[in-house]
């Protein structure tokens, strides 16, 4: 049906007193009632009459006709002539100007609300509609789907610039054929790719204004059915009426998801309007819309209907800034405010940038009608404060590839893709020459790594890519978690959601039900050529979860490490993100972010780019309390530094970092600690040599640091522990080494118990101490006699990590002397590795006399003269003795001492002792022991 509204130059008074009708025959005391009913009961099949309004010397009317069985032309007269028969209605006012049935849905209540007419009766062609606008007074199709009408204007819609070069070759081309044959039909139909449904709305009337300028579409009515159902397929949803009630002209489908809905949902429905697409693709110009980011249910139905018609792509454009204020002009200019159109570029400096798509421009002409009558008219408010109208779009409008080789850092990850890319490119079209007989590998794939490293936007990026490339068809996104996919349903239905795309599994290895495990690997295989799968997680853990199953491990080719970022990406990335947020940090700033992610890296679990961006936030935050300090308001604050962060707002995120203890700290303990002359002689070179190396390499005079890794040897007591623990944290201070942490490690923590568990145990020992030291006690215990045996397994992974971790971590080995160097030639790879070599001597008797008196005194304790004269005798008795133990015979010797103190005084009643007593160690408490007899204490350093 097609819908007018027009004028009569006549009225009632006139009609009753010209006609030959007798009026009351038709009705009793309404003369626009009488001619209502007159022109129902008179007028043929497939027409429709009704005037719905008395006003100013004319009456206002619509008539409706069948299209398909008769012209306008046919109709219009067929109406007239009828009128100035009957009521010699002669003149019209105004021409009949075209209506959408919304429009014309209201002039059948007006008519009904002023008593026009006897509506009992039906309307004939539109029962449907009459039965929901009339009947029913609703004036909403169906609760399944959102519909809207357009009448599109009979004017050429001007070409803009801002238009996809796709769209402006099509208008172009429906130029060059223009429909003269007189056949009807459509020669192709349309697919369009945007980022709104208005951008798609507004593309698809420039279109039509073409086509029907080119009679390739014969009505300039659009009707647009959006937010559809899963359920819109079952029982009368009117949509079959909507097409039929709109024969030659345009619907458009929206494929967006209705909210709260899986695409997956939609199979019925695409295939119902697959249906309806067969059926009415000849009377109908169909129009699909989908989001670009979101496509919805599209992957369902499009590839469907290539089947029944040629569907020809376009895709919504973008534009600069001299393009966008065109295009907001040509807007304008479509309004009712179209005598503003010239302020079209004053009003866009509200909206920052250069790069606009046509959604960012339609976004923005929604708010162009509260600026321009606050401007022009109430002149009440300022619209100027452009961060208001900040527009959610991306800024640059790159293609994938060229955002995913910007990224910083991930060279590896960018070379893996590129190689995974080719290969599956080429492999594509080996299965073109060879034919379905050719089996094409899968594209599925692993992305391991710690979280921050970019996994999830390479991944985002990779389905734009492949979709670019063809090798996927719709390049949508899908995520899940693992825990998301305990059932084998939810596998199933996932999979159906990402058909055409990426599926993309966070943590794969926190699924544990066995029927969904089975329903995975069954999807890979089944839906290797419409699905790539990205597993994301940790590295060992998807390790482990692979070999748990070799039939998934089968069907994953690509694996794709994500390393950690460096220093130096990390502080890149901050200051990206300083500048995306519209900030500048001073050089302090710089330094102190690049000083913090040096040692914050180093943690566990430690965010990278995450991380990052939560540090910089916290900076704006602390900036924010900085300039506020003491103000009642921001307005005093210079505008020239609210966007500039000072080193003073730069602090670490969260926990993960112990209290450091004050810079010199550990220098000075290990300056005060008894003996060791020669030990804090080297140290002390050893510190500025590294010291010196650092420097050098961070200047870029040294290609490659040197090894810092080093070897302590001694008998038990001789404070090896104590001074590689204070080493770690000097060569923190001296900003050696990052973090200074410190990892103490024996045999037992090195090696497992069962095949290729001990080089995962070893790494993961550097990983906790990498930034520090990782001190392996008597590591020659590591060599069982047997090559091949998991000891080896440990020495050989200790030896690749060494040199993997040369310039984060060092490695001090600790153990006797003869051992140690036995251990050492034995090792070639780890004897090369070692830079330094420090001998720690046993303690003289004067010493460890030293260190008795520390001992007490920490105890809160004395001990006489003659108690430390006869320890003195025990200790040069020991003394030349192997593994007498060093400082810890002395802490023995002072534990049996108190012991025997503590017997001493049992006898005694309370009221007997004193403070002193308690507390004082005599020669008598002094055990006589020999040094075979001795039970060897923990180890320990010692302090003045």
């Amino acid at each position: 049906m097609r819908y007018y509204e027009f004028a009569l130059s006549t009225t009632p008074e006139q009609i009753k007193e010209m006609t030959d009708v007798n009026l009351r025959d038709y009705a009793y005391d309404s003369t626009i009632a009488a001619v209502n009913s007159y022109m129902y009961k008179k007028m043929k099949n497939d027409l429709q009459f009704q005037i719905y309004r008395d006003e100013e010397e004319s009456l206002l009317a619509t008539f409706a006709y069948n299209d398909k069985s008769g012209s306008f032309e046919d109709a219009y007269e067929y109406i007239l002539d009828m009128l100035r028969e009957a009521f010699h209605i002669k003149r019209v006012k105004a021409e009949p100007v075209e209506i959408t049935m919304y429009q014309y849905y209201d002039c059948i209540r007006e008519a009904k609300r002023r008593d026009y007419g006897n509506w009992a009766y039906r309307h004939g062609y539109n029962d449907w509609f009459y039965d929901h606008f009339i009947i029913n007074s609703d004036k909403n199709v169906s609760n399944k789907y959102a519909f809207e009408e357009r009448i599109i204007p009979l004017e050429v819609a001007k070409e803009q610039n801002i238009y996809d070069q796709s769209f402006i070759d099509e208008i172009k081309n429906i130029a060059e054929h223009e429909n003269v044959s007189g056949v009807a039909g459509n020669m192709v139909h349309y697919v369009i790719a945007g980022n709104s449904i208005d951008a798609a709305c507004d593309m698809t009337e420039t279109l039509m204004s073409r086509l029907y300028n080119a009679n390739r579409i014969t009505s300039r009515r659009m009707e647009v059915v959006s937010n559809i159902d899963p359920d819109m397929y079952k029982g009368n949803s009117h949509i079959e009426d909507i097409i039929e009630n709109n024969y030659g002209g345009v619907i458009v489908f929206d494929l967006t998801e209705k909210f709260g809905n899986s695409p997956s949902e939609y199979l019925q429905v695409s295939k119902y309007i697959e249906t309806l697409f067969r059926q009415y693709r000849n009377k109908c110009l169909f129009v699909f819309t989908y989001n670009m980011d979101n496509p919805g249910f599209s992957y369902y139905i499009l590839p469907e209907l290539k089947k029944y018609a040629i569907m020809m792509p376009l895709k919504e454009g973008r534009g600069d800034r001299k393009a966008a204020i065109n295009y907001m002009k040509h807007l304008i200019k479509g309004s009712e405010y179209a005598k503003y159109a010239h302020q079209a570029r004053e009003y866009m400096k509200d909206f920052p940038g250069d790069d606009f798509s046509q959604s960012d421009v339609l976004a923005a002409y929604e708010q162009f009608e509260a600026w321009c009558v606050n401007k022009n008219i109430f002149k009440a408010y300022d619209f100027g404060d452009g961060d208001r109208f900040m527009l959610d779009r991306d800024a640059t409008g790159e293609p994938a590839y060229e955002k995913l080789q910007k990224l910083i850092g991930l060279e590896v990850v960018k070379k893996q893709i590129d190689n995974i890319i080719a290969s599956s490119i080429i492999d594509r079209e080996r299965r073109k020459q060879k034919g379905k007989d050719y089996q094409t590998d899968t594209m599925h794939m692993v992305f391991a790594g710690n979280p921050g490293t970019a996994k999830t936007t390479v991944a985002k990026l990779f389905a734009r890519i492949a979709k670019d490339k063809g090798l996927l068809k719709s390049g949508t996104f899908v995520e899940r978690g693992g825990m998301d996919l305990n059932h084998e349903w939810l596998v199933r239905e996932a999979f159906r959601a990402a058909k055409g795309g990426v599926l993309f599994i966070d943590e794969a290895y926190s699924m544990y039900m066995p029927d969904a495990i089975a329903a995975l690997i069954q999807e890979l295989e089944n839906r290797r050529d419409e699905v790539i799968v990205i597993f994301a997680g940790y590295n060992d853990d998807m390790k482990a979860f692979l070999e748990r199953n070799e039939g998934m491990k089968s069907r994953i080719p690509h694996w794709v490490d994500f390393p950690d970022y460096s220093t130096e990406e990390l502080t890149e990335i901050v200051k990206f993100m300083v500048a995306e947020k519209g900030f500048t940090a001073t050089e302090g700033a710089v330094k102190e972010a690049r000083h913090i992610l040096q040692k914050m890296r180093y943690i566990a679990d430690f965010g990278n780019g995450r991380y990052a961006r939560n540090m910089l936030n916290r900076a704006i935050q602390n900036q924010a309390v900085r300039l506020l300090d003491g103000k009642a308001d921001a307005s005093s604050v210079k505008k020239k530094k609210i966007f500039v962060l000072e080193k003073e707002d730069i602090t670490a995120v969260g926990d993960g970092l112990k209290d450091e203890r004050p810079y010199g700290t550990a220098q000075k303990e290990l300056d005060d600690m008894i003996g060791l002359a020669s030990v804090k002689d080297i140290i002390r070179k050893i510190v500025a040599t590294c010291k010196m190396n650092k420097l050098w390499s961070d200047k870029g005079k040294s290609k490659e640091r040197p090894s810092m890794h080093m070897v302590f040897t001694g008998n038990p007591g001789t404070a090896k522990t104590t001074v590689a623990r204070l080493l770690a944290e000097i060569m923190r201070d001296e900003k050696i080494l990052p973090t200074g942490s410190f990892v103490e490690v024996g045999k037992s923590d090195l090696v497992g118990i069962y095949a290729g568990q001990t080089p995962r145990i070893v790494k993961r020992k550097f990983k906790e101490a990498q930034g520090g030291v990782l001190f392996i006690d008597e590591a020659y215990s590591l060599w069982e006699g047997v090559k091949g045996g998991y000891g080896d397994d440990a020495i050989n992974t200790i030896v690749q990590e060494m040199e993997n971790h040369r310039e984060d971590t060092v490695v001090i080995f600790a153990g006797y002397p003869n051992e140690m160097k036995e251990f050492m030639e034995r090792n070639p790879g780890m004897k090369s590795r070692v830079a330094f070599h420090i001998d720690f001597q046993d303690y003289t008797a004067d010493e460890l006399c030293d260190i008795t008196k520390l001992m007490v005194n920490k105890k809160e304790m004395r001990i006489t003269d003659a108690a430390l004269e006869k320890l003195k005798g025990h200790y040069a008795s020991v003394n030349k003795e192997k593994d007498y133990g060093n400082g810890r015979f002395v802490r023995k010797m002072l534990e049996e001492a108190e012991m025997n103190l503590a017997e001493r005084l049992s006898s005694l009643d309370e009221d007997e002792l004193t403070d002193e007593m308690m507390t004082t160690i005599e020669e008598a408490d002094v055990p006589d022991v020999s040094y075979k007899s001795k039970v060897e204490a923990r180890k320990i350093g010692f302090a003045s």
